[in-house]
């Protein structure tokens, strides 16, 4: 069914609802207030006519042209004399059950046209009866019309909200045909805008969250895209490589020639290394990626692991001046091993990508709101522009030539953002005061 139609008729519904149930309740209790001053009336008739000894019969005429009764007389000889005819007819004596329950309170009786009425009875000496009888077909009248009318009422109350319905969703409806079209055109593999024309309603807000959506997933599968050629390129260059030297070596002319097959081999060995780190990147990327991997979480300290890091650059590399600022006992929750290749990647970057006695600058701090925070600049060559401007993400790699000369993936920033990610934390980078790359760390 339509939202259209299932809009149409809850408000339909529930205008039915409400308004017949208001109604009907108003009109009924109208009727009944009716029908109760009725009753009142001949229970004081009925009393003014019992109090007036020797007087009854006349009491009761007098009565009925007040108030426009029927009056008969049933003697002791049991003879219905009709002494008023009114609106409704007495043709018949009452039964005698009729009569002694209708001499306490008045008894609803119905015509044989169906008019009701109320009948009350007064016992005189002499086993002798007054009965009295009012009309309610009036009050029937009344409540026939107030019920026709509320129906009447309902009806176009029910029309103006299809109308209202029709005109207050038009547009929205239009622009969710819009949006139906441009999904089916995109999953067909066409393109297509979600277009909206007001942010402020649902349908809006709805039209500009598709709209962000299909913007990230195309920018996602063009960066896949891209991703995927780089990393076959990565991975067909040392597998031809490795096919020529093997090539070469089944010649015959070069089986004895021990250092060609010595520097074969260790090429080859080469290859097949660079071929399995990128394969352990690619295989850590999808891992850090997979929402179910869970993190081993602990108490880490990281000041130390950050110290182990330094040390170690310092040993490699003892001509650089490095600077430190790191806190004691600064310690995170998180998984120890992930934070660990965290932090072995940062510093790798530093050594293959900057000079050997470029310095570089530690810093590591402990935030009142519970974070710690790690900073680590150089003096390097830095970064593009645009690489400051986009971030890291997953499967991103900003130099694969480079990374190509130094023996790595290209894949380590990207490991990096999804350590991080991945323990709810935040990684910026931005130039340094020295002019190279500051890598700042939040968790």
């Amino acid at each position: 069914m339509r939202l259209q139609t299932r809009l149409t008729i809850t408000a339909a519904a529930l205008i039915t609802g409400v308004s017949l149930s208001v109604g009907a309740a108003s009109t009924l209790g109208a009727y009944q207030h009716e029908v109760s001053t009725a009753r009142q009336a001949l229970i004081r008739d009925k009393n003014q006519i019992a109090t007036a000894a020797g007087q009854e019969l006349s009491t009761a005429l007098m009565l009925s042209y007040q108030q426009d009764l029927t009056v008969g007389l049933i003697d002791s000889s049991n003879t219905l004399t009709v002494v008023r005819q009114g609106q409704i007819p007495l043709a018949a004596k009452p039964e005698i059950s009729v009569l002694k329950a209708a001499s306490s309170t008045p008894v609803t009786r119905e015509a044989t046209d169906g008019k009701r009425y109320l009948l009350q009875s007064v016992r005189l000496a002499n086993q002798e009866w007054v009965v009295l009888l009012q009309s309610l077909a009036d009050a029937q009248l009344r409540l026939q019309n107030s019920l026709t009318s509320l129906i009447l009422y309902t009806s176009v109350a029910d029309l103006i909200a299809v109308v209202l319905v029709a005109l207050l969703i038009r547009r929205d409806l239009r622009q969710m045909r819009g949006m139906i079209k441009t999904a089916r055109n995109l999953a067909q593999g066409g393109r297509g805008d979600f277009a909206v024309s007001n942010q402020i309603t649902e349908v809006g807000q709805l039209g500009e969250a598709l709209k962000s959506m299909v913007s990230q997933l195309q920018s996602n599968e063009l960066a896949m895209k891209r991703f995927l050629g780089d990393a076959s390129h990565e991975l067909r260059t040392p597998l031809t490589v490795i096919r020529g030297y093997l090539e070469l070596l089944s010649n015959p002319s070069r089986t004895n020639d021990q250092d060609f097959n010595a520097r074969a081999v260790a090429k080859m060995q080469s290859e097949v290394n660079r071929m399995q780190r990128l394969i352990e990147d690619l295989l850590l990327l999808t891992e850090l990626g997979a929402a179910g991997r869970p993190l081993e979480v602990s108490p880490v300290n990281l000041s130390s692991l950050v110290r182990e890091q330094v040390a170690l650059l310092q040993d490699l590399q003892p001509g650089r001046d490095i600077q430190t600022d790191i806190a004691d006992d600064v310690v995170v929750s998180g998984d120890q091993g992930l934070l660990d290749q965290l932090l072995v990647n940062l510093f790798g970057n530093i050594r293959r990508h900057t000079g050997a006695a470029v310095g570089v600058g530690v810093g590591l701090r402990s935030e009142p709101d519970g974070h710690a925070v790690l900073t680590v600049s150089d003096a390097g060559p830095g970064l593009s522009k645009k690489a400051y401007e986009n971030g890291m993400g997953f499967f991103e790699r900003f130099d694969p030539a480079r990374s190509r000369e130094n023996g790595g993936s290209g894949l380590g920033m990207s490991i990096m953002a999804g350590i991080v990610a991945k323990h709810g934390g935040t990684m910026t980078l931005a130039p340094s005061t020295a002019g190279g790359l500051m890598t700042t760390i939040r968790l």
